[in-house]
């Protein structure tokens, strides 16, 4: 285990990141009252990108965009946030020798706190990560989904402290809720949305679980990941098959795959037998599924998609921290869903510098209009643009560098970083 742990915090050094943990709301609770960033300095930073990740997502999820960024600009400095409820994953399982054995047994924390985490914590927190970011340069605040969300609401609240907001496939309104559904809730496909106010009396899980994404199949999950990466091509028992890490890990993910669009990613196909899945089908998509290995075991074929396999399980999992946020409150959902009616005094704005919008055409805005920018931030300069054939996790996975290279154009508009970079 000491080896091990060596090897990840060398691994670590070596990458040039470094996790902090930063002030947090006081909610009295010391040992909580903290956000967290995991950090990819820069000597001398001209700039600093703070990116929020969105529902269920750690901050690795920000890993190879941040690397694409570093390389193209070496005076960006890059901090990807993560909100406190970290503060209650157990990673020790991440230096034991075999992860998987150790989070198949995982206790849950008390999960009491979750339950006063909603919107009002989280936008103090990150503006207090704000001004400790300010401190090194200054701070363009990006986010990724529901976090672009949270980035979109602290701008109309605190844009004066930015240098600069970039929204990756989200915006406020992301996960637009009625009243009627934010104060009683509705009946989803998947189960009851449990409403405000039967949540304020105690109803419904303080964390958010649905179609098998608990706090136990993330952490899992990310375990499977994380041992994937080091030794791919490791065969396991698969059913009456078998299968590499590399195939179990990526079959959750893939999106011709998952049955869960909005968390796929575009990573290759399985060597295997195919079919289709039923549930798949009644959601209206192909969504294919393994029936069995064509020659040997059911392994995995990189096939040039956007995002490169190994790279993605690659930046999966750190012993801090990793690609899932397991303990994700159900307040801050309901919250960012139904703002208006808990931010009631929050009006458009606009804002002194440009807004920067992308989307995934494959993702949640696959049209530029779709972020509703006008509306948001009024007489604001705003620039919109959709990737084609991505989907919502490949914005910021893809293997070519485009994001990156279209927030490094950005940056350099601002003038907060010199010209230079991609053509």
């Amino acid at each position: 285990m000491r080896r091990l742990l060596a090897f990840s915090l060398a691994l670590l050094l070596a990458q040039g990141q470094e996790y902090r943990a930063l002030p947090g709301a006081d909610t009295g609770r010391p040992d909580l009252d903290h956000s967290y960033a995991l950090v990819y300095p820069a000597p001398r930073p001209k700039a600093l990108l703070l990116l929020v990740p969105g529902l269920l997502g750690g901050s690795t999820n920000f890993a190879l965009l941040a690397e694409h960024l570093r390389a193209l600009d070496p005076d960006l400095e890059v901090w990807a946030w993560e909100r406190r409820a970290n503060g209650l994953e157990d990673r020790r399982g991440f230096l034991q020798e075999d992860p998987v054995a150790y989070y198949r047994r995982m206790p849950l924390p008390d999960l009491t706190p979750l339950r006063a985490w909603g919107l009002e914590v989280h936008l103090k927190d990150l503006d207090l990560a704000v001004e400790e970011a300010r401190r090194r340069a200054p701070v363009v605040l990006g986010g990724h989904s529901l976090g672009a969300a949270l980035a979109g609401l602290y701008a109309l609240l605190h844009g004066e402290k930015l240098s600069g907001l970039v929204l990756l496939d989200g915006a406020p309104g992301v996960a637009r809720l009625t009243e009627e559904a934010f104060y009683e809730g509705t009946d989803l496909p998947f189960g009851r949305f449990v409403g405000y106010r039967a949540f304020l009396r105690g109803e419904g899980s303080p964390v958010v679980e649905f179609l098998g994404l608990g706090p136990e199949a993330l952490a899992l999950a990310e375990a499977e990941a994380f041992l994937a990466a080091k030794r791919p091509e490791e065969v396991l028992p698969f059913g009456p098959y078998r299968a590499t890490r590399e195939a179990l890990a990526l079959l959750r993910v893939d999106d011709d795959y998952s049955l869960l669009p909005v968390f796929s990613v575009s990573v290759g196909r399985a060597w295997a037998r195919e079919g289709f899945s039923l549930f798949g089908l009644l959601q209206g998509r192909l969504v294919r599924t393994v029936r069995g290995p064509r020659a040997g075991p059911v392994a995995w074929r990189d096939t040039g998609e956007a995002t490169d396999p190994r790279a993605f399980l690659r930046a999966f999992a750190l012993p801090e921290t990793g690609f899932s946020e397991w303990y994700f409150p159900y307040r801050l959902l309901l919250e960012v869903g139904g703002y208006p009616y808990v931010l009631r005094g929050l009006k458009p704005r606009a804002l002194p510098y440009p807004v920067l919008a992308l989307g995934a055409g494959r993702g949640l805005y696959p049209r530029a209009e779709n972020f509703l920018l006008g509306e948001l931030f009024p007489g604001t300069e705003a620039r919109a643009q959709v990737l084609p054939g991505l989907t919502h996790l490949d914005l910021l996975t893809e293997r070519e560098g485009r994001t990156a290279g279209l927030l490094l154009r950005y940056l350099q508009g601002l003038g907060l970083l010199g010209p230079g970079g991609p053509p």
